[in-house]
């Protein structure tokens, strides 16, 4: 997988199958009802009983409402990935006006498979993974890469552009159509926008 940072967002291209996959399955896990996930994603926060009751009474439905719309713009962008090559290579482009949305949404789709896989911090570190099963260790793989994809979004990662050629492919058209879409919907209140970046460079 490669990344790049262009005029109004970030563009993610050569992405297995796999990758895709991945991607595609951050809203179902956002959206997941398994106590599980829900005890990570909006876990106790308060010692007094009544303080619990009134922030899960308050709080967490508007936590919940900011994750269903976060969800919407991460749907959206999911949408318009595009297979590029035969052998299903993907590209997506997230604008920069989704950033916050796809931060906390893959954030929070990293919590909930550590939640769902019995995962361990020492298995999170690549410690003792031997006794990890297939699973556990698939979903190993899908934290990393959402990971990375945060870290990329984060700026902690420097850039590199593996095909220009793929990249200019989903630049300005790409992001002229999800703003219009954007303009329609009105549902980027609480995405914000992501610091400048400088042109793409080595990772």
């Amino acid at each position: 997988m490669w990344a790049a940072r262009v005029a109004d967002g970030y563009v993610f291209g050569g992405m297995t199958p796999e990758c895709a996959a991945t991607l595609e399955g951050v809203p179902l896990l956002l959206e997941s009802t398994d106590p599980r996930v829900t005890e990570r994603i909006y876990p106790e926060t308060c010692v007094a009983e009544e303080d619990e009751r009134q922030w899960r009474d308050h709080a967490v439905p508007e936590l919940e409402r900011l994750f269903a719309s976060r969800c919407q713009l991460v749907r959206r962008d999911l949408a318009a990935m595009k297979k590029v090559d035969p052998a299903g290579s993907h590209v997506l482009v997230i604008p920069d006006v989704h950033v916050n949305a796809w931060l906390a949404a893959l954030n929070a789709a990293r919590l909930a498979l550590y939640a769902l896989n019995d995962l361990t911090a020492e298995w999170m570190a690549g410690k003792e993974t031997g006794s990890a099963s297939a699973k556990q260790l698939e979903a190993l793989a899908r934290i990393h890469l959402l990971a990375e994809v945060q870290a990329v979004l984060l700026g902690e990662y420097e850039l590199e552009v593996s095909d220009p050629d793929e990249c200019d492919d989903f630049d300005a058209a790409d992001f002229d159509e999800l703003e219009d879409e954007d303009d329609e919907d009105g549902d980027d209140d609480d995405a914000g926008d992501a610091p400048e970046k400088d042109a793409p460079k080595r990772r």
